[in-house]
């Protein structure tokens, strides 16, 4: 269902509802007093958090009082977009800071608000023994009233290949769904899961999954102004708009002492089982693997002749066999080396992007970039495309700054292999 209302620009935003609800069910609609808001996910962060400026002439903080035991209620809309697509939901208000006054009859402060399952995580501990399908200990962990997270958010989760057992220390349920995320594999027996909130929901999905979705936008970083209308005129073209990247920069483009230090590169893993009373070394490298995972793109990010040495990284963990009865082996140090080689070098090449903002960009998502060569320009060359920078990229982080006037996303976007061969250099 459309929004309705006729869209400006690129950028542009309706802030519907900002709304303040006190612990005593007092609730106040501060919309009109909302200076800014950010709202950030990121694909490696359990929960949505975010802030808002609000520029007011009444003393909440008395009226109320704001003592952080109060619920906000959003609904960010970008005009036309599909009503499915706005940022709505209800989170936590946890902290005031930077308050100032402005002359002696107004303030400006900044409310910092989380998702409100991030306050029943901080709030609950989990003692006990728990098997079954990793996929299914998930699920529970997120929706179950007991020891999970009691969300009654849409859950997406992958089927996962494996079972586990293990014992809840006295452990937040955040705290489990990061342990067995870091258990599990998917159907293709690949290890590079992430667990995530996102403006739909909470996701356990696997990397493999993501690269391999459809492309949700592209974003190209050129010239382009205004279509030309074919009389010596041009028009507004809101959609090639959105296209268009208007800041960019490359926070780490490559570190090689990363890679070999962290075990991307190759590793060698040293274990020891307390019950057979035997230990196993195993060596892992990141090519050997390569053709039976899924990628963004193509090409590996090195050559074929990149230095390494797989007892650059030593890994030491134990295991012990029939731990629990009826399974084996529940550590993941059959897997956990591919596991760190992946996920490393999904963020070993990041790009940072901002672009006119939209409600329906969300951490997951697959993106098109299309970066041009910083050289001299040349009438010989036809291709001035970067390929060592443009190709497919995961959105893994995204701040949309939201503010009266327009919406901007400020993007952190990551991928793991490229689209030119580096060997050849094409």
């Amino acid at each position: 269902m459309s929004t309705g209302q006729k869209i400006r620009f690129a950028g542009d935003v309706s802030i519907e509802r900002v709304r303040i609800t006190t612990s005593k069910g007092f609730y106040l609609d501060v919309t009109a007093q909302t200076i800014a808001i950010q709202y950030y996910e990121d694909i490696f962060s359990p929960f949505i958090s975010g802030s808002i400026i609000l520029k007011e002439s009444f003393d909440f903080t008395n009226l109320f009082p704001l003592i952080g035991e109060e619920y906000l209620d959003l609904e960010i809309i970008t005009p036309t977009l599909d009503d499915q697509k706005a940022i709505r939901g209800t989170y936590y208000i946890y902290k005031m800071t930077d308050k100032e006054a402005l002359g002696d009859k107004s303030s400006a402060y900044q409310l910092h608000f989380m998702s409100t399952e991030a306050i029943v995580d901080m709030n609950k501990k989990v003692s006990g023994v728990f098997g079954d399908r990793v996929s299914q200990l998930i699920r529970r962990f997120i929706t179950d009233k007991t020891n999970g997270l009691e969300s009654t958010k849409q859950v997406f989760i992958e089927e996962t290949s494996n079972s586990t057992k293990y014992v809840s220390n006295f452990w937040s349920p955040a705290k489990n769904l990061i342990y067995l995320t870091n258990q599990a594999t998917n159907l293709n027996n690949i290890p590079n899961y992430v667990f995530f909130e996102n403006r739909d929901g909470f996701y356990f999905v696997s990397l493999d999954t993501l690269y391999t979705g459809n492309v949700y936008q592209e974003f190209t970083y050129d010239k382009y102004t205004r279509d030309s209308d074919g009389m010596g005129g041009d028009i507004k073209n809101v959609d090639a708009d959105y296209k268009r990247i208007s800041n960019f920069s490359i926070p780490v483009h490559y570190d090689y002492i990363d890679k070999i230090s962290s075990g991307m590169l190759a590793s060698k893993l040293i274990t020891y089982d307390v019950t057979t009373k035997k230990y196993t070394a195993k060596n892992y490298n990141m090519f050997s693997r390569f053709d039976k995972q899924k990628h963004l793109n193509k090409n590996a990010i090195n050559t074929d002749s990149v230095p390494y040495r797989t007892g650059s990284n030593i890994m030491v963990l134990s295991k012990q066999w029939g731990n629990f009865n009826g399974f084996g082996d529940v550590t993941n140090t059959r897997f956990i080396q591919e596991r760190v080689s992946t996920l490393k070098a999904a963020e070993s090449s990041k790009l940072h992007i901002t672009v006119p903002g939209r409600t329906d960009y969300t951490v997951g998502q697959k993106m098109a970039i299309y970066l041009n060569r910083m050289e001299p320009i040349s009438s010989k060359k036809e291709d001035t495309l970067d390929r060592a920078l443009s190709g497919y990229y995961i959105l893994a982080a995204v701040n949309h700054y939201i503010d009266r006037e327009k919406h901007e996303c400020h993007m952190e976007l990551i991928r793991e292999s490229s689209q030119m061969d580096m060997n050849t250099g094409k």
